[in-house]
């Protein structure tokens, strides 16, 4: 958990710098756009051969190496000159991130299996906190009139040790073991796996939908403006917190077929609502019910993902993961 919250810090203060960047580069929407992309475009190529490294060395070996270089390669977009040193910038680090998130996913799922215990959910609700954590750390930090550059290096000197810290008492659940197991042909991939990316696919496209459009849904539908702007935002990523937080509860009691259809449904549900909204506390309701059925989504289709093929784990993790995203 703790590794779940830390490890987004930076970023989350990235998140909360990207206006100022902006302004200090003098990028237009177009080149600010065209540089976001560049995160992107590292993380997704990369997550496919992170699963292979990490399977053949190890999880606690891979996040030795890849804590580091994805703090290193935060501090990026601090020294950016333009929209191409930006958006190279956050290539680097989209590619080492992609390792760190499909370490720690391989490790929360090998802890749910060894142990016999429901924590995906909690681990992904301490990332959202961890995001949520860093973003008003760089909020705080402006007002010390730190850059973005230094914000972020101070970040990263902050969590390198604590991360390699708590990294090292990690215990390593059977990982020899089950790399010696591994078979022949590691690019074979679980029959299975395919309903689960289509299912963890539409909740994604939800959850980015209402974060990249709920403030322009609010102000065309003349509910937002001023305070209001980003109300639904706050609202659906509340919800989303907890319903990660109540998640593993509700999967012990319930399953995790009937919790995933159950926030299915909510989700569905909330965009319903959403549609037909008249006023504004409907819109906030809808909001709200989509955030409760997309929050437990992917951290279920990490635990399945990693049950269907538990010799080439973060093999399979890392497709589901380019597959949903």
């Amino acid at each position: 958990m703790v590794l779940f919250l830390a490890q987004p810090i930076q970023f989350g203060i990235w998140l909360s710098r990207i206006s100022e960047v902006q302004a200090v580069l003098g990028l237009s929407k177009s080149d600010l756009a065209f540089a976001l992309l560049g995160m992107p475009l590292g993380l997704l190529p990369t997550l496919y051969f992170a699963g292979g490294a990490i399977d053949r060395f190890g999880v606690r070996r891979a996040l030795v190496l890849a804590f580091p270089a994805m703090l290193v390669a935060g501090v990026l977009p601090g020294l950016a000159g333009g929209a191409l040193g930006l958006f190279l910038g956050l290539m680097v680090l989209g590619a080492c991130f992609a390792f760190a998130e499909v370490g720690l996913n391989v490790q929360a799922a090998q802890t749910e299996r060894a142990l016999g215990v429901a924590i995906m959910n909690r681990a992904h609700g301490f990332w959202s906190l961890g995001v949520m954590t860093g973003s008003l750390a760089g909020v705080r930090l402006a007002n010390f009139e730190l850059n973005a550059f230094w914000s972020l290096a101070l970040g990263g000197g902050i969590l390198l040790p604590l991360l390699i810290t708590v990294l090292l008492r990690l215990p390593a659940f059977d990982a020899a073991e089950e790399r010696s197991q591994q078979s022949a042909d590691p690019w074979r991939l679980p029959a299975g796996l395919v309903p689960i990316i289509l299912v963890v696919f539409g909740a994604t496209i939800a959850e980015g939908a209402m974060n990249d459009w709920a403030t322009v849904y609010m102000r065309e539908a003349s509910w937002g403006g001023t305070a209001r702007d980003g109300l639904a935002v706050s609202v659906f990523a509340g919800m989303v917190t907890l319903g990660r937080f109540a998640g593993d509860g509700i999967c012990v009691r319930s399953g995790a077929v009937a919790l995933a259809r159950t926030s299915l449904v909510l989700a569905i549900a909330g965009v319903a609502v959403l549609i037909g909204a008249s006023a504004m506390w409907q819109a906030i309701v809808g909001f709200g019910l989509v955030g409760l059925g997309v929050s437990t989504i992917f951290p279920l289709g990490v635990s399945a993902t990693a049950r269907l093929s538990p010799t080439n784990q973060a093999r399979s993790v890392s497709v589901m993961t380019f597959g949903a995203l």
